[in-house]
């Protein structure tokens, strides 16, 4: 059922289930994943395939030759993808936050020339935001005005998930020199081939080996003014203000939420494939195979409990967000912060179960499950080296201070 390039006919879209389509095309991935994995590199062919897919343009509303999908449809996108690949959920879920924020800062103009630019011609967008340096906005990339409104950009992001091979860059810098911008922000969406852009090989990490979120580079690099999102310190405005843009944080926190559940669901399906065929049965249990072994059945069991309330809260938190958006600039200070609540709870939630089940599946699979043919440790590193993101932590302590004093969490780009 993958769809071909046809699905930008007007209307193709809505006559396939694009959840269906994300299965089957991700089904298409399985032989050589394991090898693939631990080479890391580039996931070329796989991006390829989305973009012959369709699925690029799943959020791009329907008069702009996109799906039209709602946020849940989305999500569940996203965890189909990530269930086989997490790199490719990882990566498919950056594109789509990408896009989005260009709709929550961006001119009208901008948002129905970049959402025509992804169903048209099949566009990829990447980031190239975060840096190495002690504070999340302690940006070193400078952002120097010129006259015509536009910037030129120098310095270097350290996390650029999608940059590589992607059509389209959402970029960050901060002017420095000394003028009425001095400290302001820039965000802007410029196209990834611009000259002095170089996106380089070095993401090398104990998990998600084929999100290249390594180093890109920017060398006297044009931002051209009707690609500047919002004006100086926009973004800042929107998350100060409860603006749409503040919904930026929660979004890319349930794109997050949804790769989590994603992967470990896939780990459980792949454990318990292998407990059904390959596991023996311990001795002491008095049973002949290892799915009548009573602490075997428990631990499965916890793992669906697990797994069934992060759903249940994902796709409380996924209706809750559809929810809002769609009050468009209607939103209020409120209804950001109870969606944020949500998350953070199903952000937490999600953390703590794909943890669980990706490291405890080996007490179920047996010692010969570890052998490294069978790649199960691919769930877990991928898992691990996520949630290391932004500390689940916090994401707590912001249920907990609403819980005892009614606090909202603070808007920000994790928050």
């Amino acid at each position: 059922m993958t769809l071909t390039t046809d699905a930008h006919h007007k209307g193709a879209q809505a006559l396939a289930d694009p959840v269906a389509v994300a299965k089957d095309l991700a089904s298409t991935w399985t032989d050589g994943l394991l090898e693939r994995d631990r080479a890391g590199g580039s996931a070329t062919a796989e991006r390829n395939a989305l973009r012959d897919s369709g699925l690029l343009s799943l959020a791009v509303p329907q008069e702009f030759g996109g799906w039209g999908a709602s946020w849940s449809t989305v999500f569940d996108v996203i965890r189909e993808i990530a269930k086989v690949d997490g790199s490719l959920g990882h990566l498919f879920g950056y594109h789509i936050v990408d896009i989005a924020f260009v709709e929550l800062l961006g001119s009208t103009e901008q948002k129905e020339s970049t959402y025509r630019e992804v169903a048209q011609h099949n566009r990829w967008a990447g980031n190239a935001s975060s840096e190495n340096n002690s504070h999340v906005l302690d940006w070193k990339v400078r952002a120097t005005p010129v006259a015509d409104g536009g910037y030129r950009f120098d310095g270097v992001k350290h996390f650029s998930s999608g940059a590589k091979g992607s059509d389209l860059l959402l970029v960050f810098g901060v002017v420095q020199d000394d003028s009425q911008q001095q400290g302001a922000i820039i965000t802007a969406v410029i196209p990834t081939d611009r000259d002095g852009v170089v996106v380089n090989d070095d993401w090398d990490a104990l998990g998600m080996r084929r999100t290249d979120s390594g180093t890109t580079e920017f060398h006297d690099v044009e931002v051209r003014a009707d690609e500047v999102l919002g004006g100086p310190n926009a973004v800042l405005s929107a998350f100060f203000q409860f603006q749409r843009g503040s919904l930026f944080g929660p979004l890319v926190q349930l794109v997050f939420v949804n790769v989590y559940l994603g992967i470990a669901r896939g780990a459980l399906d792949a454990a318990a494939e292998y407990t059904r065929t390959q596991a023996r049965p311990w001795t002491p249990a008095g049973v002949t195979q290892a799915v009548e072994d009573p602490y075997v059945i428990r631990t499965y069991g916890e793992f669906g409990i697990a797994l069934q309330g992060a759903d249940a809260a994902a796709h409380e938190a996924a209706r809750a967000f559809q929810t809002v958006w769609d009050k468009g600039d209607r939103l209020s200070a409120e209804d950001r912060g109870e969606l944020m609540v949500l998350v953070s709870g199903a952000k937490a939630l999600a953390s703590q179960a794909a943890l669980d089940v990706t490291g405890r599946i080996f007490e179920v699979i047996g010692a010969r499950g570890t052998h490294p043919r069978y790649g199960f440790d691919r769930f877990w590193r991928n898992i691990r080296t996520h949630t290391l993101h932004d500390p689940v932590s916090y994401k707590i302590a912001e249920v907990g201070n609403h819980v005892l004093k009614g606090a909202y969490p603070l808007p920000g780009f994790t928050s």
